[in-house]
């Protein structure tokens, strides 16, 4: 009996490890799958968050960043953030303050402001729509805080819980003395492409950010990344392969102040405009309109653009369709020049199948 019994027990311990290891293999398998989404939150981040509490060199010189990122590819849903980030060198600690769009959540749009708007021999009340959790409605944004190393221009941040484990590296370079310059080089939570620029002004204050009146109307140079989604739920990416960035600009040259100096606009005739669904019957206008839009109270802005045919003759150049709403935050130097800007198209309704998203850096 004792035999048999130690033999029995052979067998469940046998069964136990056999078990122990199918699960110990599932678990590798699974640990290895990319995640579907670019927000922490959703990720299975297991490694390690190796902390350094330790004074670290400010990334570049320089301790305030604004910066995009997120994961842009033909895997899962598309997640894109704006981050402000403040680092503390004597610490060796960074606070973000994050606003996330994320193509399951369909935030939509939200009326931001309004003003006059008279183009091509039309005069209405204009509407600018900010994507949902943009300034509207207000506090639309959640903070976090980690620690972080800066050594040969590489800055790696291991963030606090929630986002314990989480980490992501940039690399940091100086375009002149005045402010720096991250791109996005790795992550463990599926990131596919992040920007940014920074200077050692503040986010807020005089002379910390330029009104609408005040902004450069120049020629903005720099890159964007997208994906998009179909009406028939194709997804693909621009680029459309890898994770490059394609060179982009915004010129403000010909662009003039609405008369409550809360927007910048234009329709520019020469821009080539394809509606998916067509033009409204009875329009007869042609290329983009545009609109640039503040409070003028800080650096954050709203930029909107849709094709000039798409409103009702009698609303041109007030639309309130499925128009492209921006968030976009100006980019300071030492110096309190406006040195470009950073942002995301967030164009996803509620219910829709198609969907676009975007990630905006211009820097001269």
């Amino acid at each position: 009996m004792k035999n048999q019994t130690n033999g029995k027990k052979r067998v469940i311990v046998t069964a136990i490890g056999i078990a122990a290891f199918i699960f110990t293999i599932a678990l590798g398998i699974y640990s290895c799958t990319k995640q579907k989404s670019a927000s922490p939150s959703g990720s299975d981040a297991k490694n390690p968050n190796l902390k350094v509490l330790t004074a670290q060199s400010a990334p570049g010189g320089k301790i305030n960043f604004s910066v995009v990122l997120g994961n842009l590819d033909v895997t899962g849903p598309t997640d894109v953030r704006l981050e402000n980030m403040v680092f503390n060198p004597t610490a060796g600690t960074v606070a973000a303050t994050i606003w996330e769009w994320n193509s399951d959540d369909e935030k939509g749009k939200t009326l931001y402001s309004n003003h006059t708007c008279s183009m091509d021999g039309s005069t209405q009340t204009g509407v600018v729509y900010a994507p949902t959790g943009w300034l509207v409605p207000a506090g639309g944004y959640y903070g976090r805080t980690g620690v972080y190393t800066y050594v040969s221009g590489v800055l790696t941040i291991n963030w606090d819980a929630p986002w314990a484990g989480v980490h992501e590296s940039w690399n940091v370079s100086n375009p002149d003395g005045a402010s720096a310059m991250m791109t996005f080089a790795s992550s463990n939570y599926g990131i596919t492409h992040g920007r940014g620029f920074g200077s050692n002004r503040p986010f807020t204050g005089t002379g910390n950010f330029k009104t609408i009146g005040t902004i450069p109307r120049i020629a903005y140079t720099g890159s964007m990344v997208a994906a998009i989604k179909d009406k028939n739920g194709v997804l693909s990416t621009i680029p459309t392969t890898g994770i490059g960035w394609k060179t982009d600009g915004l010129d403000l040259s010909s662009f003039t102040s609405s008369s409550n100096g809360n927007t910048l606009h234009a329709d520019l005739t020469t821009s080539n405009c394809n509606p998916e669904n067509g033009c409204t019957a009875g329009n007869t206008h042609t290329g983009i309109v545009y609109h640039l839009a503040s409070d003028n109270t800080s650096r954050a802005m709203v930029y909107n653009h849709f094709c000039a045919c798409l409103p009702t003759e009698t609303a041109f150049p007030a639309y309130t369709g499925n128009l492209h709403p921006y968030a976009m935050m100006q980019i300071i130097d030492d110096n309190g020049n406006m040195r470009g800007m950073v942002g995301i198209e967030e164009q996803d309704q509620a219910g829709s199948i198609g969907y676009q998203y975007q990630l905006k850096a211009y820097f001269q």
